[in-house]
């Protein structure tokens, strides 16, 4: 079996109220709690999947604003990437999906410890996202002609002139 890829996304939504978090339905993970997920598909941009994947689990629509961080690890389809951004929604009008979302809605950070989780990373995500500190994401898409984001760990928001020329 040839090696892959298995790259996964979340969506992190957060309001004044805390952070949007879905149960699961079915599967290993069944009553357990965490961020809207879920795989990248071929000849998908990893950004269009986090909308996608958010909006599919929740009919809320919205747009990237930052980046919250990332997990490696080895799976059985291959090298495995989890990436994690925080979302600014459009509305907040929750609609779980019924096949595999049994509830979603917003928690506050004095229940997490209440909650199952999905793993440990994914509330590690949904602490982070609480705090308010994700890294802007540089879109050079319309410059590339393709999707095109780059994140640096001091937060710089541009390249550099000596970058660009």
């Amino acid at each position: 079996m040839a090696e892959s890829f298995d790259v996964g996304v979340a969506a992190a939504v957060v309001t004044d109220t805390g952070i949007l978090l879905v149960q699961e339905a079915k599967g290993t993970y069944a009553g357990c709690w965490g961020l809207p997920k879920g795989h990248v598909e071929p000849n998908e941009s990893i950004e269009n999947a986090v909308l996608r994947e958010l909006e599919e689990e929740t009919n809320i629509q919205g747009k990237i604003s930052g980046f919250l961080g990332l997990r490696t690890t080895k799976t059985q389809r291959g090298a495995g990437l989890f990436i994690c951004y925080k979302v600014e929604p459009a509305h907040l009008e929750i609609q779980p999906q019924e096949d595999e979302i049994a509830n979603a809605q917003f928690f506050s950070p004095d229940t997490f410890d209440e909650l199952q989780w999905v793993s440990a990373a994914m509330r590690g995500f949904a602490e982070v996202a609480m705090k308010n500190t994700s890294l802007p994401l540089i879109d050079l898409s319309s410059e590339s002609k393709r999707p095109y984001h780059l994140v640096f760990s001091d937060g710089r928001m541009t390249l550099s002139d000596e970058v660009v020329q």
